[in-house]
């Protein structure tokens, strides 16, 4: 999808976390459009979309700008970006995800969860603290990666989908001392000669360049969404 679809809103429920972050649920009829590197743009500000709801009409997004009231009909709520093209997706997703590309990367990581053909997904977050959610250690051993690099998503966890965080200033039981390159490279290095993988990044434009020039490296397949800050 690559033109802007605007509809209606009205915002259901909003939900502080740590870092400044602000989860919205939004009932709109853009839900059954909305796919993972997409966001929408509420009063000129950008929302990366965390969620389809369930078995409703309502998106969740995680951003952080600030947030109307509860209840508020919003006029004017537009999808933005391109989606990411799943029909091109390997058996293997190595996804990469930094601060901006949160919501968009937990998103993709949903939607491949039930992907078919059946795709793999680890993922490598490089976050600042302090972290929106409370990391838990893996129960997942993956190769390349160091030992101490333990901690996890829970929601990742849950989906049964590895996961590592990576926060080069450091300070954060389990995580990585340094980018989720090095990481990456660990693993990729462990399994050099595969082909089988995706490289799927979603984040600033950094990362954007960075995650071109690991796949270039190892001759992978990648697609890449870059997410305006919040």
């Amino acid at each position: 999808m690559t033109e802007a679809i605007t509809a209606t809103a009205r915002l259901l429920a909003v939900q502080s976390y740590p870092g400044d972050r602000m989860l919205l649920r939004l009932d709109t009829a853009l839900a059954a459009a909305a796919e993972p590197g997409q966001m929408l743009r509420i009063d000129g500000a950008a929302w990366p979309i965390l969620q389809r709801v369930p078995g409703t009409q309502a998106l969740d997004c995680l951003g952080r700008s600030p947030a109307p009231p509860v209840g508020t009909q919003v006029p004017a709520v537009t999808l933005e970006g391109i989606a990411f093209d799943l029909t091109a997706a390997t058996p293997r997703a190595l996804l990469l995800v930094d601060d901006a590309g949160l919501a968009s990367g937990i998103f993709l990581a949903r939607v491949l969860r039930h992907h078919q053909p059946r795709v793999k997904p680890f993922a490598l977050f490089e976050l600042t603290p302090p972290l929106p959610f409370q990391a838990q250690p893996s129960r997942t051993m993956v190769p390349g990666i160091p030992a101490e690099a333990i901690a996890a998503l829970p929601l990742l966890e849950d989906w049964r989908i590895p996961s590592r965080i990576a926060c080069p200033t450091g300070g954060q039981p389990g995580t990585f001392d340094g980018d989720l390159v090095e990481l990456a490279q660990g693993w990729l290095t462990v399994l050099q000669g595969v082909a089988d993988i995706t490289v799927f990044a979603c984040g600033g434009a950094a990362l954007h360049s960075t995650a071109q020039t690991l796949a270039a490296a190892y001759r992978l397949p990648c697609q890449t969404r870059t997410i305006p800050p919040c």
